[in-house]
């Protein structure tokens, strides 16, 4: 990856497969995540190996995440916010509880994790849910602080060696955050997007300023490689939308990553093909996970073709290695 981006001529056609916590849960518990590359035979690029903490995420002072590990249940407080986590049995899984209370409000979220995807929850309580709630996060967005996490990021790049490169998780622009997580699609466009524009606005704007102190401790980092996974789909934003709202926050984190001479690549992995001439434009250096029908809609060769400045990665769906048999698979591939 590093090489076709800076050369320009590898010595072969990379195979670097998406594999995180989703393929890991149909694998052996306890299989080492390098291993389940090797065994694919693929080039090993790993996701989601942070340069960084936040400090609204977990605490950290002595023992407390072994006590929330052990207990279910932890607070600590930032300044003068007070966060509870709370994880707890659900017939369906782990319910995950998190709560901000701050001076005049509370604000409560909650996840579910499932067999099927142990690392990253459904979402069951979207975080806002009334316009006083926008005012209470961005008090909270404004105390988000990122702090460095780096000899845990180059212990795993070293671990990997030669066989490939460790990849940091890019934050995501504030409109597809709130979108995915923190309202949900229909309350975003039904209640706040058409009613409460300013005070969204506004939100978004903390949360763009709060990420950007992020990407610069990542361009300081010693990771060559940020992915921000965007999930980008017109299925939930238009391409008008996409312009005015994603595009200006996609161009501000790659120029930030520049600068230190880092490559950012942007997960993408749905429907795409209105969005073409908007990618085009924005400043990343590439676009990772493309898929095509039917979870996403843009060919893989489409995407090149379109992009020709950019990285272009996937190209196989999903349900392709799951309903297609060994032979069409590798039919596929040849094309």
């Amino acid at each position: 990856m590093t090489v076709l981006r800076r050369d320009g001529a590898p010595d072969h056609v990379p195979w670097a497969p998406l594999i995180d916590g989703y393929y890991m849960s149909a694998r052996p518990t306890g299989m080492d995540i390098l291993d389940a590359f090797r065994e694919v035979e693929a080039d090993i690029m790993e996701r989601h190996v942070w340069t960084y903490r936040v400090n609204m995420n977990l605490p950290t002072d002595p023992g407390a995440v072994e006590r929330f590990m052990s207990e279910g249940e932890v607070t600590f407080e930032v300044g003068d916010i007070r966060v509870h986590l709370k994880m707890e049995p659900h017939p369906k899984g782990r319910l995950l509880t998190k709560t901000y209370e701050i001076p005049g409000r509370t604000l409560t979220e909650s996840g579910l994790f499932t067999a099927q995807s142990p690392y990253l929850p459904f979402p069951v309580e979207p975080l806002l849910k009334t316009v006083e709630d926008l005012e209470a996060y961005e008090y909270v967005i404004k105390r988000r602080r990122f702090e460095p996490n780096y000899e845990s990021f180059v212990q795993e790049d070293e671990r990997i060696g030669d066989e490939g490169i460790a990849t940091d998780s890019g934050l995501t622009s504030p409109i597809q955050e709130l979108l995915q997580h923190a309202i949900g699609i229909e309350s975003f466009y039904t209640t706040f997007y058409t009613d409460h524009l300013p005070e969204l606005e506004s939100l978004m704007d903390a949360m763009h300023e709060s990420n950007l102190a992020g990407y610069e401790l990542m361009a300081a980092s010693p990771a060559e490689v940020v992915v921000d996974y965007e999930n980008t789909s017109t299925s939930f934003i238009s391409p008008t939308i996409h312009r005015k709202y994603v595009s200006p926050c996609i161009n501000d984190y790659a120029d930030v990553l520049h600068e230190r001479g880092k490559i950012f690549l942007t997960h993408r992995c749905g429907l795409l093909k209105a969005l073409v001439d908007a990618i085009r434009d924005e400043h990343d250096d590439g676009v990772v996970d493309i898929s095509p029908e039917p979870t996403g809609d843009l060919p893989l060769w489409e995407a090149r073709e379109a992009w020709p400045d950019k990285v272009v990665l996937g190209g196989f769906d999903a349900t392709y290695l799951t309903n297609w048999t060994p032979d069409k698979i590798r039919e596929y591939a040849k094309t």
